[in-house]
C-alpha cells in the first residue's frame, strides 16, 4: 500500500470541493487510465491528480462533466506534470477542448538528463528515489466497477511518485542551464495539430509506405485517409477498418476490381461487399491526381566515396558529447541524421542537410562541430593522459 492517502471521487458535490483545493496549486502532477484496444479513440477510465501533499481520483465514468477539472487543466498560473505525456494529453484535449498547458513531461526531461531515451516511470522512480513500485496493475481492467483497494493505490502512486521526480528533473535542468532544452523538446506535445490527425499525411504511419512511390504512394494517401475518417466515425481501430498489408497490397496495383480484392488475404467478401466501391474510388483518385501532387519520399543518401568511414567519425564525435553532456547519444543525433551528414560531407557543397541534429540545443551542443569536423575545421585525437577522444581546431593542432 502506498504511505499517502488519497480521495475517491465519483459525485459532483466532491468534485467541485477537489477542484476548488486543486486550484490553490502551482503544480498539479496529473495521468490518466485508458483502455484502446477496440475503439479509435481512447476510452476514457480514471483521472489521478496529486497537489500540496493531496491526491485525488476521479472516476470520469461516473463523473462524464469534468468541466471544473478541465478548467484547472487550461489555467495557465498552473503546471501540469506528466511522464510520457502524449496519450494524456491527447485524452484531455479531446475530452475538454483545451490543452493542458504549460505541462512538464518527465519522460522528455530525463532524456534529457541521461536517464535515457525512454525512460519507463518506475525505472525513473526507482532512480530518483529508491522506492519500488510494484507493477501488478498494469494490465488491470480499468473499466470495471467497482475498483479494488489495489487498483486505486496503484493508481494513487502513479501521481504521488510523479512529485518528487519532477521537483527533482526540475532542479537538475536548472543547475544544468537545460531548461530551455525541456520547452524546445516539448513544442509538439504541446501544439494541437499534433493531436489532430492530419488525414492527407497520415499514409505516412502505414507500415510499408516507404515501398512505394509516384501514383502508388498516391494511391496509398488517398486510401490511408478514407480509412481514416471511417475508423473515427465508427470509433474503431484503423486495422478494423482495413489492415495495412492489404491496404499496401492494394496501393501497389496498377488496375484494381472487386474480383482483384476477393484473390487478396486479409480481405472478406463482406468488407468487399461494404466498403469495396469505396475503395476503387479512392485508390482511383490517387492514381489519377496529377504528378506534381504525388508524395516525395525523402532522397536517400548517395553512399560517396569514403561516406562510411565519415560516418564513423561522426558518430564517435556525438558519443563523446553524449558522455560529455550526460545525455543518452540517440537524443543528440539518429543514425539516418548523421549518415545524411556524411554523404553530404564528401563535398561539404551546397545547403547543410536540415537535420534535426542542427537545430536548436542541438547545434549548440553537437551539430556545430559535425558540421567543423566534416570540413575540416576541427580534429579529433586520442588525450595521451586520459585515453579519451578530445576535439581541437586544427589551426591548434599544429596540422597546415
Amino acid at each position: 500500500m502506498s504511505d499517502k492517502t488519497f480521495t475517491f471521487i465519483d459525485n459532483p458535490t466532491q468534485l467541485q470541493t477537489a477542484a476548488e483545493t486543486m486550484a490553490q496549486c502551482k503544480v498539479l502532477c496529473v495521468d490518466t487510465e485508458f483502455h484502446r484496444e477496440s475503439t479509435y479513440y481512447p476510452e476514457f477510465a480514471l483521472l489521478q491528480i496529486y497537489g500540496n501533499s493531496q491526491c485525488w481520483i476521479i472516476d470520469p465514468i461516473k463523473l462524464p462533466d469534468l468541466q471544473p477539472i478541465w478548467e484547472l487543466m487550461a489555467n495557465p498560473d498552473i503546471l501540469k506534470v506528466f511522464h510520457a505525456a502524449h496519450q494524456d494529453v491527447e485524452i484531455i484535449f479531446k475530452e475538454s477542448g483545451k490543452m493542458p498547458l504549460p505541462l512538464f513531461d518527465t519522460q522528455v526531461a530525463g532524456a534529457l538528463l541521461g536517464y535515457g531515451q525512454q525512460v519507463g516511470f518506475g525505472n525513473l522512480v526507482q532512480r530518483v528515489t529508491k522506492k519500488l513500485l510494484p507493477k501488478g496493475e498494469s494490465f488491470t481492467d480499468w473499466k470495471a466497477r467497482p475498483l479494488t483497494a489495489k487498483q486505486l493505490t496503484y493508481a494513487a502512486d502513479d501521481v504521488i511518485w510523479l512529485m518528487p521526480v519532477f521537483q527533482h528533473l526540475q532542479e537538475r535542468l536548472e543547475a544544468t542551464g537545460r531548461t530551455s532544452w525541456l520547452q524546445e523538446e516539448q513544442c509538439r506535445l504541446c501544439d494541437e495539430a499534433t493531436y489532430n490527425n492530419n488525414e492527407s499525411e497520415v499514409f505516412w504511419r502505414v507500415k510499408g509506405a516507404s515501398k512505394l512511390k509516384g501514383k502508388h504512394l498516391a494511391a496509398l494517401r488517398e486510401m490511408a485517409a478514407w480509412r481514416e475518417r471511417g475508423a473515427k466515425s465508427r470509433d474503431i481501430p484503423r486495422r478494423r477498418m482495413l489492415a495495412d498489408e492489404p491496404l499496401i497490397e492494394i496501393a501497389r496495383r496498377d488496375t484494381l476490381s472487386k474480383e482483384t480484392m476477393q484473390r487478396m488475404r486479409g480481405i472478406n467478401d463482406g468488407f468487399i461487399k461494404r466498403f469495396g466501391d469505396d475503395v476503387i474510388e479512392a485508390w482511383q483518385l490517387g492514381i489519377d491526381s496529377p504528378e506534381e501532387s504525388w508524395p516525395k519520399l525523402a532522397p536517400r543518401s548517395h553512399n560517396t566515396k569514403g561516406t562510411d568511414l565519415r560516418l564513423e567519425m561522426l558518430d564517435t564525435l556525438v558519443r563523446l558529447k553524449a558522455e560529455e553532456g550526460e545525455i543518452a547519444t540517440p537524443i543528440l543525433a539518429s543514425k539516418s541524421d548523421l549518415s545524411e551528414l556524411a554523404s553530404w560531407g564528401f563535398r561539404c557543397k551546397g545547403d547543410v542537410p536540415d537535420v534535426a541534429c542542427l537545430h536548436g540545443w542541438r547545434y549548440e551542443l553537437v551539430g556545430r562541430d559535425l558540421v567543423k569536423l566534416l570540413r575540416s575545421e576541427v580534429c579529433m585525437y586520442i588525450n595521451p593522459k586520459t585515453g579519451f577522444p578530445v576535439i581541437m581546431p586544427i589551426s591548434e593542432s599544429g596540422e597546415e
